[in-house]
């Protein structure tokens, strides 16, 4: 149905990327964003959600440099990947996308504003101050969607969104998009006034088996030790997730004095140092991007092999956020939980398959999820310690020689400095002869 009604320049694009079928949520939204219905659209991180409003969108926005979609976010790393996005697929038709976010140059903002793009793509709080000022014009707006509904929609920014939203003409249509529905989604008609189809892919989760879910248990004392040989493992790269702040600084302190390279997504970071950290990642060039829930709303990296949860999220809901940061569009990913006897069993409870969750654990350099028996075992250490043995016997000749070196090295330098003394001393007396001499 989807690849039907796309129009030419987005099919054609869209087979130049190697895209295969759409997603389920793609294929069920497709049709009726086309038809200018209000929607809502649920479905696990990484399955392609932004494409799925994007593209039935952009088929219908006129190249008339009038502002007419426009996507709110949460997060500035979320507006950054979406506008991105939206520009590379709206330049198929002329469009032109621009990014707004708190933090940034307001200034320049305002006077890329006067190219009078067709998308823009912000923060709430940003979009709002712009369009108070008279600098943001709203009142074009065919499409209204919230990216991440679900947080957008909490108690803390829902009056910033509504004055916003309210701000734009009445029949314009809405999407809501999310990874998990929650209660925050229920209550949109009472605050935005329609009745939206509802999508809930969540449980077509095609996309979702090839990521493993799993757990390694250490005590509490000792997670930091535990991190700090995961991220020894070869090929190890991971989005590990703290709850809070403080535990961030701790944390990237202590692994970086074990000698592992990490990063921070940290609040109280500006966007330079964001940008930073995460180019770094994207490059391969850091093990661990260490962050918070709030600081990674909105992160996407291609291939990220691991998620490991260092501190359990408090609901299924955070636990499938941080968890679809891996194994996107049907890739693999393994999503780690470090646990203790008493919380293991909530791994369970947050995990799409809890019957599939695995224990795994650091045997041999390498993380695997079956101990060999205590038998196999013994017989590994038996094997290995001819060749301990005799790699300490070896070991312990080097050393003697070392020494006997040492000795014959300071010897010699006593020697050396006896004779000097002697010759000082001979010196002193031909000197003294001489000058007896002179004076007879």
């Amino acid at each position: 149905m989807m690849m039907e009604e796309m129009a030419m320049p987005f099919e054609k694009y869209w087979h130049e990327m190697s895209f295969q079928l759409p997603t389920p949520i793609q294929e069920n939204v497709f049709k009726p964003l086309l038809q200018g219905k209000d929607v809502v659209g649920l479905s696990p991180t990484g399955t392609g959600k932004t494409l799925a409003y994007a593209i039935p969108l952009l088929q219908k926005t006129d190249a008339n440099k009038e502002l007419q979609l426009l996507v709110l976010v949460p997060s500035q790393e979320l507006a950054h990947q979406v506008g991105h996005v939206l520009a590379e697929w709206g330049s198929l038709k002329d469009l032109s996308a621009q990014v707004i976010i708190g933090g940034a140059n307001v200034g320049r903002q305002i006077d890329k504003l006067k190219e009078k793009p067709e998308i823009v793509v912000g923060t709430p709080g940003r979009l709002l101050e712009l369009a108070n000022q008279k600098k943001l014009k709203l009142h074009n707006i065919k499409t209204v969607i919230l990216d991440e509904a679900d947080y957008l929609m909490q108690e803390e920014h829902l009056s910033a969104l509504r004055e916003l939203i309210k701000k734009m003409p009445g029949s314009r249509q809405m999407g809501f998009f999310s990874a998990t529905n929650s209660e925050n989604l229920k209550d949109i008609q009472k605050w935005f006034n329609t009745e939206p189809l509802w999508f809930d892919t969540t449980k077509e989760g095609q996309f979702m088996d090839q990521t493993i879910h799993g757990f390694i248990e250490a005590p509490t004392r000792k997670r930091a030790e535990m991190l700090r040989r995961l991220g020894n493992l070869e090929e190890m790269q991971a989005l590990v997730f703290v709850n809070a702040t403080q535990e961030l600084d701790y944390l990237a302190q202590k692994l970086q004095f074990e000698g592992i390279n990490v990063r921070m997504l940290h609040s109280d970071y500006g966007k330079a140092q964001r940008k930073n950290a995460m180019d770094e990642f994207r490059k391969g060039n850091v093990t661990f991007l260490l962050t918070t829930d709030v600081s990674a709303r909105g992160i996407d990296i291609q291939d990220l092999p691991y998620v490991i949860h260092y501190d359990l999220p408090l609901s299924k809901e955070t636990y499938l956020h941080r968890s679809g940061r891996t194994g996107r569009m049907g890739k693999k990913g393994i999503v780690l939980s470090l646990v203790n006897d008493r919380n293991s069993r909530d791994i369970k409870r947050f995990a799409p398959h809890p019957d599939e969750v695995k224990e795994f654990f650091i045997y041999g350099g390498e993380l695997v999820d079956e101990l060999p028996s205590r038998e196999e075992r013994a017989a590994v250490r038996d094997a290995q310690k001819p060749a301990a043995a005799k790699a300490a016997k070896i070991q312990k000749k080097v050393a003697l020689k070392e020494e006997e070196t040492a000795k014959e090295a300071a010897a010699k330098k006593t020697k050396k400095k006896k004779i000097s003394s002697k010759d000082q001393k001979n010196k002193g007396a031909r000197r003294k002869a001489t000058e007896k001499k002179l004076s007879e």
